[in-house]
């Protein structure tokens, strides 16, 4: 069965729905262009989906509060687990009367998918975050059929970093470490990874910014142009607090790993100073970012 990259991301959307849930939204025709009764109608022709009426998958529509009502109203135990509460509801479905409930057929991929589903989970991940697209993204699993999800995550986002630092506009660059950071963070659990792509996003924002400044022929309000978002200096101070690394380590680390970006060495000091002086609160980190640059 051949896929191309939207019908690969519906495969995934549709998993575990009933027809209503599945047509409810014009998102795919807003985005992508298709619609979604015909890429329902193609999965379901070439086999990889099919409606299923099994209770494990319709009571799953409805809440614990509901199903336990139903075990309730038998006289059976309603503790545990939402998995282990329609468990017992299958065990004992015979005494239990589901005439209340509207249990719609769910769509369920096709078993043989099973493996083709957990490699390319990667594609929710990229459909929510910009910049990659799920073509981009697609086809480089086709590319690399081996890699895991987050390695093609990783890969797909470093590669667009490197294409990108070529440019005048560094906006991918900037949003692709910015997604590495909170990726190795949060899914990872690898805080000096997403430190080093939080650093290149700091930087990468505080040198082009002092780049238009120098553009500019009025000197514009420097402590509007020069500033850190409050998620990006809380991320910073908890680091500290949890002494990851001193205030004098990270200065280090900033002038380190950022020593290859395509920026004059002065530039890259400044931005460093600045960034450290706007972690601890100086009220001066503006104004003497803008003297020096002002005096050079």
């Amino acid at each position: 069965m051949t896929m191309d990259a939207v019908e690969v991301l519906f495969l995934h959307y549709v998993n575990g729905k009933t027809e209503q849930e599945v047509l409810q939204h014009d998102f795919w025709s807003a985005e992508y262009n298709r619609s979604p009764k015909q890429l329902l109608n193609f999965l379901i022709e070439s086999g990889a989906v099919y409606k299923s009426c099994d209770l494990s998958v319709t009571l799953t529509k409805h809440t614990i509060p509901v199903l336990k009502d139903l075990l309730k109203k038998s006289g059976i135990k309603v503790s545990g687990t939402k998995p282990a509460i329609i468990e017992r509801i299958k065990a004992h479905q015979e005494f239990i009367d589901l005439s209340a409930l509207e249990l719609n057929g769910v769509y369920v991929a096709d078993e043989s998918l099973d493996t083709f589903l957990h490699d390319t989970v990667f594609i929710n991940y990229i459909s929510l975050h910009g910049p990659v697209t799920i073509y981009e993204a697609y086809d480089f699993y086709i590319k690399h059929p081996d890699m895991s999800n987050s390695d093609i995550i990783i890969a797909l986002h470093e590669n667009k970093i490197s294409a990108s630092l070529s440019k005048s506009n560094k906006y991918d660059a900037v949003k692709c470490h910015h997604l590495l950071s909170v990726y190795y963070d949060s899914e990872l659990n690898d805080i000096h990874k997403s430190l080093y792509h939080l650093n290149q996003f700091t930087m990468l924002i505080i040198l082009q910014s002092i780049e238009r400044y120098q553009k500019e022929t009025v000197s514009p309000p420097h402590d509007l142009f020069f500033n850190i978002d409050n998620f990006t200096v809380e991320k910073y101070r908890n680091l500290l607090l949890m002494k990851q690394f001193t205030i004098n380590e990270l200065y280090e680390l900033l002038l380190e790993e950022t020593a290859d970006l395509p920026y004059s060495h002065s530039h890259i000091t400044l931005a460093s100073q600045f960034i450290i002086r706007y972690i601890i609160g100086s009220e001066y980190a503006s104004v003497k970012l803008a003297d020096a640059l002002n005096n050079t």
